[in-house]
């Protein structure tokens, strides 16, 4: 801001200075216009109306340039663009007074609000005496412009138009080359996502390609494959045509033996006829023998009572010959007797065999039909002999039984239990536990199930003959002792008595130890166990490998022995 004493009010203005542009004596004019009798006013505005003329027509540029901010009025409303601009200007700045210096105007603090500016610039609009002077100044203005003048004038709005038209034929090219660079950036984007499409449809080919190659390779594997499964398919065939021929002579094989084994079982048939008829006659002589000793006895007595021993000693002779002969008939009937019960044993283990072949040669015919049914399609595999004999009926040698009358008996090569000869304590045992009987020089097994008071068991030193002394009670049990030594295994109650070694690891008859109170290490006699997978040597002592007590709950027998007395 310039210093105070070099500025003026601009109504005390009384010559323009010579820097102003057109423009600002322009704006003084306009505000200077607004003022009614003010004498300085006046001077003033006659000043700057002067030295706007003079600008005007020295700088026809800048009056064009100012013409143009005012365009919107046409050639010869000078006037209107005059009234415009103070309406302009006053609505801006209000009454506030204007100074001026060397450097231009000072025109205050513009208005605050929109309505002050609308009521300024309405009432410099509506002052009559702005109106004249805006258009007595706009005269001496047009009349300031000579031919010369008018010509440069319009030269330059013929410049004006033509650099206005330049500029927005550039805008426009401008605005086209902005259209293009975006349509090139648009195409750049498309054309890089088509390479993009382009390269992942290459990836794709190649992986096409690669599918084919393997899918060929699989093709010619499948190929071969196939080649090779037919060739297996017709060795198959070939074995199977050798195998039908195996199974009709297995088959004619297995009705010989059926014949055969009919003939067995006739054969056993009377071999048990003839037992049974050889077991009466024993009866017989064994009823015989009886009257002879009575004989004999009442010959004796006789001969105390009559004194003849003449007599009395050749009818003893008599009887005594009668009963030689009939104690050697019945000494024969026995041999006889043990000899038919060998051969029906033999008879017995004989069938059993037959029957087990023939299961077997059925379970493999059947198998080979199978096979042979499916050999166009997959391999079979047959199922063990063993597994199929498993579901097949009880063989005849069970269902016949022996002779000693119960339905537990059990072969003679099972395992069975060993019982202290002089026990008269009840031991447990498990109702499956196997006990050997005697019966006329053959031994027989019975399951503890089968024992009722009065039966016979062979004691353990395989000598001895013990007595079940009352009814076996079925008792309760919660856990059992489970002894291993080896390959032989024993199930048994904790409370039962088990023989085993002394101290010193000799074997004495009377020592037995209960089976819960066991552990591995210790010597046990192993004909004393059960459920044996062969039978064992008598005498023979082993190491427990393990004793394990689990808990089971099961029925359990006590039975108290006492000795035989015959």
């Amino acid at each position: 801001m310039p210093p105070q004493s070099q500025v003026t009010y601009l109504y005390d203005l009384t010559e323009v200075p010579a820097g102003w542009p057109l423009e600002t004596v322009i704006d003084t004019f306009v505000h200077l216009a607004a003022y009614t009798n003010h004498g300085r006013a006046d001077r003033a505005r006659d000043a700057v109306s002067r030295r706007l003329v003079e600008l005007w027509a020295s700088r026809p540029e800048e009056a064009q340039a100012w013409l143009m901010k005012w365009e919107r009025f046409a050639k010869g409303q000078l006037s209107q663009a005059l009234l415009r601009h103070g309406a302009a200007e006053r609505g801006k700045y209000g009454k506030t007074t204007w100074r001026f210096s060397e450097a231009g105007l000072l025109r205050g603090e513009p208005g605050d609000s929109a309505e002050e500016h609308e009521h300024h610039a309405a009432w410099y609009l509506q002052q009559p005496h702005i109106h004249a002077r805006c258009r007595e100044l706009a005269e001496r203005l047009e009349a300031a412009d000579g031919p010369e003048m008018n010509s440069k004038r319009q030269k330059l709005e013929e410049e004006t138009s033509l650099r206005r038209r330049l500029e927005a034929e550039l805008q426009k090219s401008q605005e086209e080359g902005r259209q293009v660079s975006n349509r090139l950036a648009a195409a750049e984007v498309q054309v890089s996502s088509k390479a993009t499409e382009l390269q992942a449809a290459q990836s794709e080919s190649a992986k096409c390609k690669e599918q084919c190659e393997e899918l060929a390779n699989r093709t010619a594997a499948a190929e071969s494959a196939a080649a090779e499964m037919r060739q297996q398919l017709r060795q198959l065939q070939e074995k199977h045509s050798k195998c039908q021929e195996r199974c009709e002579e297995l088959l004619a094989r297995l009705e010989a033996e059926a014949v055969e084994h009919a003939s067995s079982q006739e054969r056993l048939s009377q071999a048990e006829s003839d037992a049974a008829g050889k077991e009466v006659e024993l009866r017989r002589l064994q009823e015989e023998s009886r009257g002879f000793r009575e004989r004999c006895q009442l010959a004796e007595a006789r001969f105390a009572e009559a004194g003849s021993q003449a007599e009395l000693q050749l009818e003893n002779a008599v009887l005594q010959k009668q009963l030689e002969k009939a104690e050697a008939e019945r000494a024969g009937m026995l041999g006889q007797l043990l000899d038919v019960r060998e051969e029906r044993g033999m008879y017995k283990e004989r069938i059993r065999q037959l029957e087990h072949q023939l299961c077997a040669k059925k379970q493999v015919q059947g198998s080979h039909q199978l096979s042979g049914a499916r050999s166009g399609h997959t391999l079979h595999c047959e199922a063990p002999v063993d597994e199929a004999s498993n579901n097949q009926e009880p063989d005849l040698a069970e269902q016949l039984g022996d002779d000693d009358g119960t339905a537990s008996s059990v072969l003679s090569h099972s395992s069975w239990f060993s019982l202290k000869p002089d026990s008269m304590k009840p031991q447990c045992f498990m109702v499956d536990a196997i006990f050997k009987t005697r019966s006329f020089g053959a031994d027989f097994f019975l399951m503890g199930r089968d024992l009722k008071k009065g039966s016979q068991v062979v004691a353990g030193d395989d000598a001895a003959i013990l007595e079940v002394a009352k009814k076996p009670e079925i008792c309760d049990a919660s856990e059992v002792v489970e002894l291993q030594a080896g390959i032989a295994t024993l199930r048994v109650t904790p409370d039962h008595l088990v023989q085993v070694a002394d101290a010193k690891g000799e074997v004495e008859e009377s020592l037995y130890v209960e089976a819960g109170k066991l552990k591995a290490g210790d010597l046990v006699m192993l004909d004393s166990g059960e459920g044996l997978a062969m039978p064992l040597v008598k005498g023979d002592a082993a190491a427990l490998t393990s004793v394990t007590i689990r808990p089971l709950a099961c029925q359990v027998m006590k039975i108290v022995f006492e000795p035989y007395l015959p």
